[in-house]
């Protein structure tokens, strides 16, 4: 009875409640709101609710831009690109309506030379592939020596990548833990126990280890257009930067056809991120019994890259 009467004086108080505090109640659980002023470094990004839709142009779009967040088409993702200054503004469809952002791109933080551990991660990944030798995998652990380290059934990209992470001795957060990790202080190698695709993304974004820029020993999640953002990972095992943004990538992924492969690439960093991938030109495609050229599926991109170390 004392429950029921609580439960009555909650309602009768939020329906005294004027409606706009109800609305700034609603919001403040909402994302943030856009920004004046940003300052990003090279390759990181960020998501807001800009509060009403149109089309966003860039001043500098070589430094930053802004589009629909793959994740969410109500949010809107800027991305910083390069060392500088942009100002991005959006001007809205229905209204003159105009709101803009001035980005302030700060250089990348990065080592030159690839961490041994990490190193030795790619190593694995390469000699997993070569063992393989093209032979299909089941996902029952009494067969699959990745889901076996996971620990049960599942799709195994994620447990292949961290399976060879983890063999090579980089340090791992525990198995459920991606939602409470917290930004890492250092670049030195670090990943997560995990296999699902989604929660290795929420694990390294709570560490603050997301970029738009591939380096050799990064995990690269991929999406699919009018799909899933987060539908596969593989690890980079080498990274050519070919000018303008463009790189030539090389990976090992495992669960590509119950299989592990390799592949190889062209990602554009500059490109809208739903369209950012694109095959190797076919002169260029000289080792077609080590890589895949051809795209793992229709519509791919990639999301984004977990910065394992940097």
């Amino acid at each position: 009875m004392n429950r029921m009467k609580r439960w009555i004086a909650l309602l009768l108080l939020i329906s005294l409640l004027p409606l706009p505090a109800l609305a700034a109640s609603k919001t403040a659980k909402q994302d943030d709101a856009l920004p004046e002023k940003l300052t990003l470094t090279a390759g990181k990004f960020q998501t807001f609710t800009p509060g009403f839709t149109g089309t966003w142009e860039s001043s500098n779009p070589k430094v930053a831009r802004a589009e629909k967040d793959v994740t969410n088409e109500k949010r809107v993702r800027i991305t910083a690109l390069k060392k500088g200054k942009a100002t991005l503004t959006l001007t809205g469809t229905r209204t003159k309506k105009v709101a803009t952002v001035e980005v302030t791109v700060k250089a990348e933080k990065k080592s030159d030379e690839v961490p041994e551990l990490i190193q030795s991660a790619i190593d694995i990944g390469i000699q997993e592939w070569t063992e393989a030798a093209g032979k299909a995998f089941s996902q029952q652990p009494k067969n699959n020596k990745f889901t076996k380290w996971w620990g049960y059934a599942c799709g195994w990209c994620g447990a292949f990548a961290n399976y060879c992470l983890a063999t090579a001795g980089v340090p791992m957060e525990p198995s459920d833990t991606y939602k409470k990790v917290k930004p890492t202080k250092t670049g030195e190698p670090h990943s997560l126990r995990e296999a699902a695709v989604p929660k290795l993304d929420t694990g390294f974004t709570n560490m603050e280890r997301i970029t738009k820029i591939p380096r050799p020993g990064y995990l690269v999640i991929y999406g699919q257009k009018n799909s899933y953002a987060f539908k596969h990972v593989g690890l980079v095992t080498e990274v050519k930067a070919r000018g303008s943004g463009v790189y030539e990538i090389h990976t090992v992924e495992g669960n590509l056809g119950n299989r592990i492969k390799r592949m190889c690439y062209l990602y554009d960093l500059r490109a809208p991120d739903n369209a950012n991938m694109s095959t190797l030109p076919e002169e260029e495609q000289t080792q077609p019994d080590v890589y895949q050229y051809a795209p793992h599926q229709k519509n791919w991109y990639v999301t984004e890259f977990c910065q394992t170390w940097y």
